[in-house]
């Protein structure tokens, strides 16, 4: 097996953080599937434990969207956001 030639472009470095940017965002999209699916009537928010015909309380409401949607989707934009300062850091230093 050949060794493969270093390539002085960064060309590699590109593609992984392509594939990098490409799975962080489709876990996010995923993330927001699965939330849509697991959450959601006719495209509206059903908080979970929420009896049809009811009115959830103020305190329920507020724990069911940190748990059923906010914390979840916040903590993949976070891991995807991290992905792309880090793609965005090695491109600056690479042009330096």
């Amino acid at each position: 097996m050949t060794s493969r030639p270093e390539r002085n472009d960064g060309w590699d470095l590109d593609q992984l953080h392509r594939d990098e940017i490409t799975v962080a965002m489709n876990w996010v999209i995923r993330t927001c599937q699965e939330v849509i699916r697991d959450h959601c009537h006719k495209t509206f928010w059903v908080p979970t434990g929420t009896s049809t015909g009811t009115t959830p309380s103020t305190d329920h409401l507020i724990q069911s969207a940190r748990t059923d949607v906010l914390n979840r989707l916040r903590h993949q934009i976070d891991g995807a956001e991290a992905i792309i300062s880090i793609a965005e850091h090695e491109r600056a230093k690479r042009k330096q």
